[in-house]
């Protein structure tokens, strides 16, 4: 679903042929520059079909798959929405060695695919198996670059009590576990819907992927989200529609929300004042989720925003400037 700054690339199909084999060269690289696509679709050999139509009256043909991806060079911590169109019931992406279910969306077959903060620049090839309804598999296949993100430092100080507790490993590591056992599940329908917002209104204070210098230790990791500096009690919002699958207190984040927006995406808001939403409800974009707080392992009133899709942290902003190509 193409949208602002959308850097769209389609491959049109060859058609599928009735119960044979069919390899299509995919098409080479045009003066415009795009990408090679190809297709491969097979399928199986059995009896011809009994007739079950009216004499004269011919079976409605398949439409076959069309790959549609938002964009051919993504930075790392961005995600490529990747689509197919046609009569498709299913299939997978496979990028970078990981793995990616296909979602019924309202026009197409989807998924986000995402790139890891540490994913190695450079041409990697995405592969997209389908299946249609008369058994036919295919395999679609374009190449993405990834870009390489340079990442900033930033420098925090914490007392020792915030250190004692807060910044406990064990501490730390039960919370990652947490949020990882919710961001790698897959709800298999498309629940957000439209642009994705800017959930409150605030001085960028720190950004995704930001490598940390605690109290003058040498910088290690990334942020693993976006940070929105406010007043306490400025209102947060949804990003986009979903369901909230997790409206509570935690050690280290504080009072967080996260909601599931389909298909392995989610998104999540943190250090709040106050929770205006409960676990199971639907929310739309726009909507109020909470306010602006300072809980948990925070130096001041702000927002941490994290959106990750299949299990991965990637930059929130990257879904509202455009740079995914959605």
């Amino acid at each position: 679903m193409p949208g602002r700054g959308a850097h769209w690339r389609r491959g049109a199909l060859a058609a599928l042929a009735a119960l044979g084999l069919l390899t299509a060269a995919g098409c080479s690289a045009g003066a415009d520059g795009t990408a090679e696509i190809t297709t491969r679709m097979v399928t199986p050999a059995g009896p011809s079909p009994t007739p079950t139509l009216p004499p004269g009256v011919s079976p409605t043909p398949l439409v076959p798959p069309e790959l549609i991806v938002s964009t051919l060079e993504v930075y790392q911590a961005g995600a490529v929405l990747v689509s197919v169109t046609g009569d498709v019931i299913g299939g997978q992406v496979e990028f970078l060695g990981r793995k990616y279910p296909l979602t019924k969306g309202s026009q197409s077959q989807y998924t986000f695919v995402p790139v890891d903060s540490e994913d190695p620049p450079g041409p990697h090839r995405l592969t997209v198996d389908v299946r249609m309804p008369n058994g036919t598999r295919g395999t679609l296949e374009a190449t993405v670059t990834v870009l390489a993100t340079p990442w900033t430092v930033d420098y925090l100080e914490f007392t020792d009590e915030q250190t004692a507790t807060l910044l406990d490993p064990q501490v730390v590591a039960d919370e990652l576990a947490l949020l990882k056992s919710i961001y790698v599940k897959v709800t298999p329908v498309k629940l957000w819907n439209g642009p994705w917002l800017i959930p409150t209104q605030g001085a960028l204070t720190a950004r995704f992927g930001e490598q940390r210098s605690i109290n003058g230790a040498p910088p290690s990791g990334h942020h693993g989200g976006t940070d929105i500096g406010a007043e306490e009690g400025t209102p947060v919002v949804a990003t986009n529609s979903g369901t909230v699958v997790l409206a509570r207190e935690l050690k280290v984040r504080g009072n967080m929300v996260i909601i599931d927006h389909g298909g392995g995406l989610y998104s999540g808001y943190a250090h709040l004042s106050s929770i205006a939403v409960a676990e199971g409800d639907h929310v739309e974009a726009g909507q109020l989720i909470g306010a602006v707080g300072n809980t948990g392992l925070s130096t001041g009133a702000h927002l941490h925003w994290e959106m990750a899709a299949h299990g991965i942290l990637l930059d929130a902003l990257r879904f509202t400037d455009g740079t995914n190509g959605f």
